[in-house]
């Protein structure tokens, strides 16, 4: 008898992992639905109040919290008496002790419910997927079919739990929002919502990383890093942190306290090469412009060679191979960015698909072999854009794209689809006119334009 193959094996292995995930999906989705359920009938059976009559958009409740508007006195006199009655329920489950205790097997059990109702309450009602991120239900996510938008109902039950009264009001007021957030998105789509995105979609925001573009007062950076006293130094990074939002107070307090380490009278690069220490300096004292962060694959599939077409004037003939593509459901905006020639060329065997190793440089003193994936980051001169970007304008390629898709439609071999790429190209646009702005920024003022990757949200 033959021996199995590595192959075999490594297909065995995966298969057994495969399944295991599967089993851990199953167990913890059935443990929600449990959950959903004995949280609904506990509420029933020791209060007599029915959940869904308290967010049922027709009912007096949700009325009443829409309408009532004042100090909190009036609100508490107006509401319904059954929502008082929840919430002293609610925060009776916490017993004699003074808050939500996750250790205590009783307060869990309460929590767990509590979040597992409002997820399955929405999902039933809107359409979604249970993203299972780890073992910490806090971690679990529920993402919508019908409007991108992802939800943590475990965190949000926490959250009522120990907000004290109002609890019912905040919820119902929270489960409203996102009503209306569907109901907008069916009267844009002339009252037929479809299911457009699959849990892949939401799957990609916590597995794929971040692009982002920086400008950069280097000038600056570098005399402060290379030659500047560290206590002058200090002083920078304190008048940048400043400018910071709050949240980075921990951030500004931590490169202080390693400056404040080093040898007050020398320059710090003689002192240390840090290259983290040099990377959150940077933002704080040289950081001029940002754009927000996208998909590092939308960015080198989508956006990038969106800039590449320009505005074209003719759309060329689709042969076989382009209405099979249409036939397998490949996105309108991804296929018109394929199929349209480009007015720019790029260099294909350059970064992100388009930019020559001539127009590449690094920021650190002390190497030049660059690993963008391991963080890393890139000067780029923003000449490579220069010319794209004059010519780039947000509501012509739209109106570009929405031509492509009506001759598109015309052919008679193409399938007859929906524009199912609207929103990839209105997302192509902004982060192109972001991208615009920055490097008009980096060429106005003689500054570094940066590439930094980042790694994919929670």
């Amino acid at each position: 008898m033959a021996k199995p193959s590595k192959t075999s094996e490594g297909a065995k292995q995966l298969a057994e992992a495969e399944a295991k995930a599967r089993d851990r999906f199953e167990k913890a989705t059935n443990d929600i639905r449990e959950g959903a359920y004995q949280f609904a009938q506990r509420v029933r059976a020791e209060t007599e109040l029915v959940l869904e009559e308290f967010i049922d958009p027709a009912g007096e409740v949700v009325r009443s919290v829409a309408d009532v508007e004042g100090d909190s006195g009036a609100i508490a006199l107006a509401l319904p008496l059954e929502m008082l009655t929840f919430d002293t329920w609610l925060f009776g489950q916490v017993g004699d002790k003074d808050e939500l205790d996750l250790k205590d097997s009783t307060h869990f059990t309460i929590w767990f419910q509590f979040g597992a109702w409002l997820g399955e309450t929405l999902r039933r009602r809107h359409g979604g997927h249970w993203l299972l991120l780890g073992e910490d239900p806090h971690l679990w996510r529920l993402g919508f079919s019908k409007v991108f938008l992802e939800i943590a109902p475990f965190v949000f039950a926490e959250q009522l739990i120990r907000s004290g009264s109002g609890a019912l009001q905040k919820m119902i007021t929270e489960i409203e929002r996102l009503r209306l957030q569907h109901e907008e998105a069916a009267a844009a789509e002339q009252g037929k919502a479809v299911d457009r995105f699959a849990a892949q979609h939401y799957i990609r925001m916590h597995s794929v990383p971040l692009g982002q573009w920086l400008s950069m007062d280097f000038a600056t950076l570098t005399r402060m890093w290379n030659t500047a006293p560290v206590s002058e130094l200090i002083a920078a990074v304190k008048a940048g942190g400043a400018r910071l939002p709050p949240q980075n107070a921990p951030v500004v307090a931590r490169v202080l306290e390693a400056l404040g380490k080093a040898k007050q009278a020398e320059p710090i690069a003689k002192q240390t090469g840090d290259r983290g220490l040099f990377e959150a300096v940077a933002q704080m004292i040289s950081l001029r412009r940002a754009t927000p962060p996208i998909a590092v694959d939308i960015l080198e599939r989508v956006v990038i060679p969106a800039l590449h077409v320009g505005l074209p004037q003719a759309f060329p003939p689709l042969d076989e191979d382009d209405i099979s593509e249409l036939h397998k459901g490949k996105e309108l905006f991804a296929f018109f960015v394929d199929v349209v020639p480009h007015k720019f060329n790029a260099d294909d065997e350059g970064f992100l698909g388009s930019i020559p190793r001539e127009d590449l440089a690094s920021p650190y003193a002390d190497r030049t072999t660059l690993e963008v994936g391991k963080g890393d980051w890139i000067i780029v001169n923003p000449r490579h854009f220069l010319p794209m970007l004059g010519e780039f304008d947000a509501g012509k390629l739209l109106g570009k794209y929405d031509e492509f898709v009506a001759y598109v439609g015309s052919q008679p071999e193409a399938p007859r689809r929906r524009d199912d790429g609207r929103m990839l190209a209105e997302t192509a646009v902004r982060a192109l006119t972001e991208l615009k702005a920055c490097v008009q920024a980096a060429a106005q003022h003689k500054d570094a334009l940066v590439f930094r990757m980042l790694p994919p949200p929670g």
